[in-house]
């Protein structure tokens, strides 16, 4: 049981971890599209 409870924990931070760069790379290339449509709107 003891042993379960480690394996149990790890993964989890490991994969919060990756979908978090995942979230920031995505929201990072949100925020180019974005600021690159304004540039070409407002030229």
């Amino acid at each position: 049981m003891q042993n379960g409870q480690p394996n149990n924990t790890h993964p989890l931070p490991h994969s919060a971890h990756g979908m978090g760069t995942l979230m920031v790379r995505f929201v990072g290339l949100l925020t180019v599209a974005v600021v690159l449509m304004t540039l070409i709107w407002n030229s």
